[in-house]
């Protein structure tokens, strides 16, 4: 496949912006961390706005959820949100999971992909006002794209873990026959090489999540970019970074006992996804092209 060109699309170039000499040389995760606090100084207000924003997209899902579940206890449905019922493979179950979750998911996915955006603004130092107005222009083809990408993606991880979920019911099924009948050494074979095999399949899933982690940025970076360019352009980004990834993500740990205490999250929150945005820009490197100016400044042009 193909990426060399997947940001680099004909005509664009001239509408992207150079960034001074000193903003050019590799940063170091604390300095990362250090620019997204004295952006953050600059744009309190956009990036609590954002967060604000995101949060009421998750509260009006919660409460649609709650919602459904009073309206079916009710009936007397629980039982179709009984874990038990879902490791039975009951088919009735399973098709309301997947339905509701995917109902979820088509309306959260879109607006998550717009703030994602925003925070990168933010991150860059753009006006969010051009590119939500540029979003509200072209609201349909951005959703629907927005979704298809977030789709895709969701289906190549859930391929990524399904091996894992095998293996951990391999060996649930073998933790059961050891409980209900003597042990044997063939049984605790099995078991050992079930949990053996979870284990390695899902550390495989995770590198690849982490493998996955710029595909988002960079479709947001351009809209016009295929998914499947992006997905395979982040994998080879990613390589020999997964360590510095995971180096970055631990050290906003210990803020959680923090966020415990709700008001915290009004600073902790922007924080991390300003300081996040930047560090995917410097993961990115050269390919850190932002095509969307030059698709606004061509839409103003025209309309």
């Amino acid at each position: 496949m193909d990426t060399a060109n997947v940001l680099d699309i004909e005509n664009d170039i001239a509408d992207v912006p150079v960034s001074p000499p000193d903003e050019n040389k590799p940063l170091t995760n604390a300095e990362i961390r250090h620019r997204a606090t004295r952006r953050i100084a600059s744009r309190s207000g956009d990036s609590i706005s954002l967060m604000i924003y995101q949060f009421s997209i998750i509260a009006l899902i919660l409460l649609c959820e709650s919602t459904l579940y009073l309206l079916l206890r009710s009936v007397g449905y629980t039982w179709l949100y009984s874990i038990k019922e879902l490791i039975a493979f009951r088919g009735t179950t399973w098709l309301f999971w997947v339905s509701k979750t995917m109902f979820e998911f088509t309306l959260a996915s879109p607006f998550f992909c717009l703030v994602r955006r925003l925070y990168l603004d933010v991150a860059m130092g753009s006006d969010i006002k051009e590119t939500r107005k540029y979003v509200a222009a072209h609201s349909v083809k951005y959703y629907s794209s927005s979704f298809y990408a977030a789709f895709i993606q969701l289906m190549l991880k859930l391929i990524a873990i399904t091996p894992a979920f095998i293996t951990a019911y391999s060996a649930h099924y073998w933790i059961q026959v050891i409980r209900l009948s003597d042990l044997t050494s063939a049984a605790l074979l099995s078991l050992m090489a079930s949990l053996s095999m979870t284990a390695v399949w899902l550390f495989l899933a995770i590198r690849y999540y982490i493998s996955l982690s710029l595909t988002p940025f960079i479709m947001a970076l351009n809209p016009r970019c295929n998914v499947y360019d992006a997905c395979d352009l982040s994998v080879r980004l990613m390589e020999g970074k997964h360590g510095r990834y995971i180096a970055f993500m631990a050290h906003f740990i210990k803020f959680i006992p923090a966020m415990l205490l709700v008001y915290p999250y009004l600073a902790i929150y922007p924080y991390f996804k300003v300081s996040y945005s930047m560090f995917v820009r410097e993961l990115l490197g050269e390919r850190n092209q932002d095509k969307l100016p030059g698709m606004i400044k061509r839409w103003k042009k025209y309309m």
